[in-house]
């Protein structure tokens, strides 16, 4: 294996999905002399203010349009994929994380390989040691996608990122610094083994360019293995502070919880969740090629989390945040919905028949209040019974559907905004090899008075959809 950075040439362009946050913002400082690099982020005021230091061209994109994705890859020769979906994307997300992530990776993966991408790079957590299905099924998911079709893929698979700005720095420094008691669960005294941005950087430039040397997945860590206690500690002496450590044998994880959220109130729920659930398991980098050339080398805990502390942790700010703001706000003003559900598809059947099969099966689910009309295009109308009154119409969108997605507009009824429905759409969309259809209607805006819809609509919707979700599962098998 050859272990020298590439040397590329200077027309090659790289694309980063993702990469408005802490890692993606280091690549695309420390990778901008190597590539020409196009910076991909679904915020919109993040594209446009550009930092003058990066010499990147920054885009924005709706990560859940596949023409939009397409659009961005559109002649380039690599492309990282940092997507986080744990960030709301519509004032009402319906939707687990993990089928948004799905969804974004269909239309990511399928869009590289329409644009002949000559390498896939992306980062994922390590894999936890122990039994932790929900992550390792996730993550699997995730990869096996991205893999689907053809593209060479290289997955980096990191634990702890210690890298300037990053939620993690902030959350980890906070607990040291505000309150004179730091409670330890017992069941957080996992082994971890954190690695620096630095360390991280390294290994991409080593993998990118290279899929035939580096296909596959790399497991990454630094040269320590620290329990939780460890690594605040250490934080501790760093910023000189001595907080009483108090060990507790069965503190529950909501509690938990709670008190990191007391502690870091700019950290999103979702994230702590996420790491609370990581802490109950070891997370170690195997063995392999990747990792013996990085480990050589390799910043400590301390050395990696040294620079980022100052004056009592001032610290330094996570590139998104300030524009969060403005993006929640944005979020709330446009009081747009975003509904994904995914649906076990039948053995021999695609997204075509669950399209069919869904409207067939929502008028009889709804009988005697709706009915659904379908046009000779595939396009359908939902309608009250008896008085044709329209709900809903939904326009196929022949030039950019087949079997195994079909996109409809929402182009009218009672039910949607006429004023402020402009990019909403339904889509049934096949993903991993066809074992699911994901039912997603994307940038809905209602007419109803929001509060009125949250607690009318909305709830409606939802149970619709897990009846459907039932109804099929037994279908299919489960």
């Amino acid at each position: 294996m050859t272990r020298q950075e590439k040397n590329p040439t200077a027309h090659e362009r790289l694309v980063i999905i993702g990469a408005a946050g802490s890692i993606g913002t280091a690549l695309c400082r420390e990778l901008a002399d190597q590539y020409k690099i196009t910076a991909v982020t679904p915020l919109k005021n993040r594209a446009k203010t550009p930092d003058p230091k990066l010499p990147v061209s920054w885009r924005q994109c709706d990560l859940f349009s596949r023409s939009a994705m397409a659009e961005i890859l559109s002649g380039a020769d690599y492309a990282i994929y940092l997507v986080n979906a744990r960030l709301p994307s519509a004032r009402l997300d319906q939707a687990h994380f993990e089928d948004m992530e799905l969804i974004i990776a269909d239309n990511f993966a399928r869009s590289a390989s329409l644009n002949s991408i000559k390498q896939i790079l992306c980062l994922r957590g390590l894999r936890p040691t122990g039994h932790m299905p929900e992550i390792m099924e996730n993550g699997d998911e995730i990869v096996e996608t991205l893999s689907a079709y053809g593209v060479p893929v290289t997955v980096i698979r990191a634990g702890l990122v210690v890298t300037p700005g990053s939620t993690l720095v902030n959350l980890i420094a906070s607990q040291v610094v505000h309150g004179r008691f730091v409670p330890i669960p017992l069941w957080a005294m996992s082994r971890k083994q954190p690695v620096s941005i630095k360390d991280l950087i390294r290994a991409v430039r080593l993998c990118l360019g290279r899929p035939d040397e580096f296909e596959g997945s790399f497991d990454i860590g630094g040269p320590e293995i620290l329990n939780w206690r460890q690594i605040l500690q250490q934080t501790a002496e760093l910023l000189k502070k001595k907080p009483v450590f108090l060990s507790f044998k069965r503190l529950p994880v909501r509690v938990y919880q709670w008190w990191l959220r007391g502690h870091s109130r700019k950290t999103h729920p979702a994230t702590i969740q996420i790491l609370v659930r990581a802490l109950q398991h070891d997370s170690l980098a195997e063995d392999n090629p990747l990792q013996r050339t990085i480990i050589k080398s390799a910043l400590n805990c301390r050395e990696a989390i040294r620079p980022y502390l100052n004056d009592g942790h001032k610290g330094l700010a996570n590139p998104r945040s300030g524009i969060l703001k403005v993006y929640e706000k944005q979020l709330r003003e446009s009081r747009s919905v975003r509904s994904i559900q995914r649906i076990k598809l039948p053995a021999g059947c695609n997204a075509d028949w669950m399209a069919e099969n869904y409207f067939y099966w929502l008028e009889r689910f709804a009988w005697p209040f709706v009915v659904c009309k379908r046009g000779e295009d595939g396009s359908y109308q939902v309608k009250v019974r008896g008085c044709g009154l329209k709900l809903l119409e939904l326009s196929l969108q022949q030039g950019r559907s087949d079997p195994e997605r079909l996109l409809y507009f929402i182009t009218g009824g009672l039910l949607a905004s006429g004023k402020r429905n402009i990019k909403g759409r339904m889509e049934f969309h096949d993903v991993l090899a066809g074992r699911y259809t994901i039912i997603a209607i994307h940038d809905f805006a209602p007419s109803l008075p929001w509060n009125l819809y949250h607690l009318t609509q909305a709830m409606v919707h939802g149970f619709v959809m897990s009846a459907f979700q039932r109804r099929m599962g037994k279908i299919a098998g489960d």
